[in-house]
């Protein structure tokens, strides 16, 4: 019965549909109210369906542009990432080279002596490097009593020797005190460490006759009458010398020329002074 149903409808949609073509083509005239009327309803309709559908154009359009903007944004942040990691291995390599270059001019300085380079492994100590650990033992010739450079002169020196690592004190620590003299005059003095005063970038120095002629500015190196460093290291600059209360002696203060707030390589002196007396 459905089946027989629609074939009338789907018959009398066909009878239509040529009728109204055979219509149109022998009697155009009298379908123009007809096509006027039915686009009175139609074009409006066309209209809103087509703004509709540039609407959903546009949408996707611009969801697409966004999805796009979004992938090229992620990329950039990734190329930035990978230059900021570049920029900051240059950087590293470049204070790693001007660390290595003053060691190389330190050496330099220092020929006459066989050194060993050194990096620091440890510290000791919470604020200052007072007594710190070096990645050289006795299976690379490091012994008791040698004495240690850094930037620019006298860092410290050895005071225990391990198999592959040793153990440094500066001469900023409480303990140290280190027989002196100015470069120019030879006048000695003694170089005391002090780490409540090293928050001043300064150490003491003491022992001045009072006919001594150190003035501030004076280099201070190492002394020869020194009995376990070797002559002529430089230790710093003196400054602020005046005489004592007791109008006995003088004394003052040194500005060392090593930086005891950062250090990581240093050079190990492999000549005893102990052995440059025996060798005299």
């Amino acid at each position: 019965m459905r089946n027989q149903q629609s074939r009338i409808f789907i018959l009398l949609v066909v009878v239509l549909s040529v009728a109204s073509i055979t219509f149109s083509h022998y009697m155009p005239r009298l379908t123009v109210p007809i096509r006027n009327g039915f686009s009175f309803f139609v074009v409006p309709i066309q209209d809103r369906l087509n703004n509709f559908g540039k609407f959903f154009v546009s949408l996707f359009s611009d969801r697409r542009t966004l999805n796009e903007t979004k992938n090229r944004i992620t990329e950039l942040e990734a190329e930035i990432s990978r230059l900021n990691d570049t920029i900051n291995t240059l950087r590293a390599e470049s204070y790693e080279n001007d660390r290595l270059r003053k060691l190389y001019n330190l050496s330099d300085e220092y020929a006459q002596y066989e050194k060993i380079a050194c990096r620091v492994i440890a510290k000791e100590s919470t604020d200052w490097f007072q007594v710190f650990k070096i990645d050289r033992g006795s299976r690379d010739g490091i012994k008791v009593d040698m004495n240690v450079l850094s930037d620019s002169g006298l860092c410290g020196i050895v005071t225990y020797v391990g198999y592959n690592y040793s153990t440094v004190r500066t001469i900023i620590d409480d303990e140290s005190r280190v027989s002196a003299m100015t470069q120019h005059s030879l006048e000695s003095c003694i170089v005391e460490g002090d780490v409540a005063l090293y928050n001043t970038n300064r150490l003491k120095i003491t022992n001045i006759k009072m006919s001594g002629t150190i003035v501030d500015g004076d280099r201070i190196v190492t002394s020869n009458i020194s009995s376990k460093f070797l002559p002529n290291l430089l230790i710093g600059y003196a400054a602020d010398i005046s005489v004592n209360d007791n109008q006995l002696s003088k004394s003052g203060y040194c500005i060392p020329v090593t930086d005891f707030n950062n250090l990581t390589e240093v050079l190990v002196i492999t000549k005893l002074k102990s052995d440059s007396m025996l060798d005299r």
